[in-house]
């Protein structure tokens, strides 16, 4: 999935950039790049308010050609992705000015992904198969429509892209999701020492340079 810089020197900019005529809304990419309407693309959202920027996936949805003399640039309308509702939903708050200073960041940086994982409760013998959502250094977005109870300690086996053998990271589940197409539970990494927290930072690296890097 190419992944594209999209970089705001201030919030005007991105509302300006904003497309709200999309149905759940979009943003307007300048970029000579030759990437078809259709296609799935990340967009690797920077501007000085967010600490560590932000990935949304989103879709090609039209491309403009520039024009000298008007001054139109070239670019394309990147539709965001419905799954995504609550990134666009605190970049919105965030360039309104409707967030606290301690609302307006968020702690660890995520790559959204479509990876398998199977999770268990320790001293469980049945695992359950789902997909994870997302990933960083501090956790992870894990698709299930029979979520864990808040709290409840996890094991979590996946493989990074290219890897055979999986990788068991334990995890503690912070919170829950209901909302129809985005059931699921975030889950927060429990490393037990910097080995641990090593191997994890290499693991999101490797999936990390899975993807096609495109700016």
């Amino acid at each position: 999935m190419p992944i594209l810089v999209a970089r705001f020197q201030s919030a005007e900019e991105f509302l300006d950039r904003y497309l709200e005529d999309l149905p759940d809304g979009g943003l307007f990419q300048p970029t000579r790049r030759a990437i078809e309407v259709g296609e799935a693309v990340l967009l690797d959202i920077r501007m000085p308010l967010l600490k560590d920027g932000m990935l949304v996936r989103g879709t090609v949805s039209w491309r403009q050609r520039g024009k000298r003399g008007t001054g139109q640039r070239a670019g394309l309308g990147i539709a965001i992705a419905n799954s995504e509702s609550s990134k666009r939903d605190h970049l919105l708050a965030l360039c309104r000015g409707e967030l606290g200073p301690e609302e307006a960041q968020r702690k660890h940086r995520r790559l959204p992904v479509a990876i398998p994982v199977q999770w268990r409760i320790p001293n469980e013998i049945r695992s359950h198969a789902s997909s994870l959502d997302d990933i960083g250094t501090g956790g992870v977005f894990i698709r299930t429509t029979t979520p864990p109870s808040q709290g409840s300690p996890l094991v979590l086996e996946f493989a990074s892209p290219g890897r055979v053998g999986a990788q068991s990271i334990e995890g503690r589940v912070a919170w829950s999701s209901s909302k129809p197409g985005a059931e699921g539970v975030g889950v927060e990494f429990r490393c037990r020492d910097i080995g641990g927290m090593r191997r994890l930072r290499e693991l999101i690296r490797r999936i990390e340079n899975s993807a096609e890097a495109q700016v």
